[in-house]
């Protein structure tokens, strides 16, 4: 949409001034919704789905925000699954919109309005006027800071923490931490699935200083059932094996922190029968999250972009490997340039072998191809570099299975050119 591109130039910009104003000229559409908000380094995306797919089967008409898109801008707006439609999108970013500008004159001192606030805004009046039961919000970076932090929700949930986007959010993990609690409110309940210690007593001390009870999936005695191409399985608590829609280790884990947020919203009065806990979990669909495209040949696709991500990237492939395929993979991977060289370290000793592309539609500019071929090759793994992703995917295309990965703006451009019926 070119409204929204108009805004895409002036990036991330921290801060709450200018989102709190634009909800006000917009009469707080906010505050006629019920959220769950979930932040996270990791596993933000498939816990929200998660949660949003349980929701909808108990007989909720439930909103679903989330960012980044992969190749419609209409993803991040969805109820019950169903993305926006064109029409609707347009009236409440043009609404949203106004209200930026106006926003924008009154108060120049604050800067321009970012294009993650006015989708934000835009949210809140799409949900608002279709009557959302309960709106399901991730953040987008961070949490203290970040545009959806003018909610108040009904439950907050914190998926994991780790390092990420240091140059905006701080170079430790307790910082980090810091941060991602930000979004903790007084009295509202905290599911964590949170393993780091020291990022644990961070939020546990964010929490007691609001009164806000704190669980952790860490303390619920569940159970990974393991996991193959068909999905996983986990043991829960008065639940029995639940089946999962997600694939690998890390999402077994993102659901035990799901079914936890779950029983709290029972708690809370929500009326989440089983049957739809089985039928929510087991359905989920979240693209670009170990996404099978196809599976014979094996080709996947996976937006891991940060440490965290990658690390149990590379289990999943070996799981895969040792369980599925045999072979181990050809990955075509890209990445932004903000990233470090040694985020490819992890997959080093799983790949065949690589080829390196470059997204054309990121946030910030891509990596040189050319430079991470360089330090795949010094480090003894077979690499070559193409500057185009579909030409990528065909050199990788030759050596079976194969998994895209580095970049969820290089995930969303290969989905674009797989939907255009081109040859791969």
């Amino acid at each position: 949409m070119q409204i929204v591109g108009e805004r895409a130039r002036f990036g991330s910009h921290l801060g709450l001034e200018r989102i709190a104003l634009v909800c006000q000229a917009l009469g707080n559409p906010q505050a006629d919704l019920q959220f769950v908000h979930v932040a996270g380094t990791s596993g933000k995306g498939s816990v929200s789905a998660f949660l949003a797919s349980v929701l909808e089967r108990s007989g909720l008409k439930v909103g679903l925000f989330s960012s980044p898109h992969l190749v419609h801008y209409a993803e991040r707006f969805r109820i019950n699954g169903e993305l926006i439609s064109e029409e609707a999108l347009q009236t409440v970013v043009a609404q949203a919109d106004a209200a930026c500008r106006q926003v924008e004159a009154e108060h120049p001192e604050y800067g321009p309005v970012t294009e993650f606030e006015l989708a934000t805004a835009a949210a809140f009046l799409y949900f608002r006027e279709a009557q959302a039961d309960v709106v399901v919000l991730e953040t987008g970076l961070g949490g203290r800071l970040d545009a959806t932090n003018v909610v108040h929700p009904l439950l907050t949930v914190i998926t994991t923490v780790h390092l990420d986007h240091q140059d905006r959010l701080g170079d430790t993990v307790e910082a980090i931490a810091y941060e991602k609690g930000g979004i903790i409110k007084p009295g509202v309940p905290v599911v964590s699935g949170v393993k780091l210690p020291a990022a644990e007593r961070v939020l546990r001390e964010i929490a007691r200083g609001n009164g806000a009870p704190y669980l952790s999936s860490r303390e619920v005695p569940w159970l990974g059932g393991g996991w193959d191409l068909s999905g996983g399985r986990v043991n829960y608590p008065g639940l029995g094996e639940v089946q999962i829609g997600l694939l690998g280790d890390h999402q077994l884990e993102n659901a035990a922190t799901a079914l936890l947020a779950l029983m709290e919203l029972r708690k809370l009065g929500y009326n989440l029968p089983s049957s739809a806990i089985y039928e929510g979990m087991k359905h989920v669909s979240w693209p670009g999250r170990l996404e099978v495209v196809s599976s014979s040949p094996l080709l996947i696709l996976d937006g891991a972009h940060n440490q965290e991500g990658i690390a149990a990237l590379a289990t999943s492939l070996t799981q895969l490997q040792e369980c599925c395929t045999e072979e181990p993979f050809t990955l075509v991977f890209g990445m932004m340039n903000n990233k470090s060289l040694d985020l490819l370290d992890p997959l080093l000793p799983v790949a065949r072998r690589f080829v390196f592309t470059a997204a054309q539609s990121g946030r910030l500019p891509a990596m040189d191809p050319e430079i991470l071929t360089e330090y795949a090759l010094s480090r003894g793994v077979e690499a070559v570099s193409c500057p185009d992703a579909a030409q990528a995917l065909a050199e990788a295309g030759k050596t079976y299975p194969v998994c895209v990965c580095g970049s969820l703006y290089l995930v969303g451009e290969i989905k674009r050119y797989l939907s255009s019926d081109l040859e791969i």
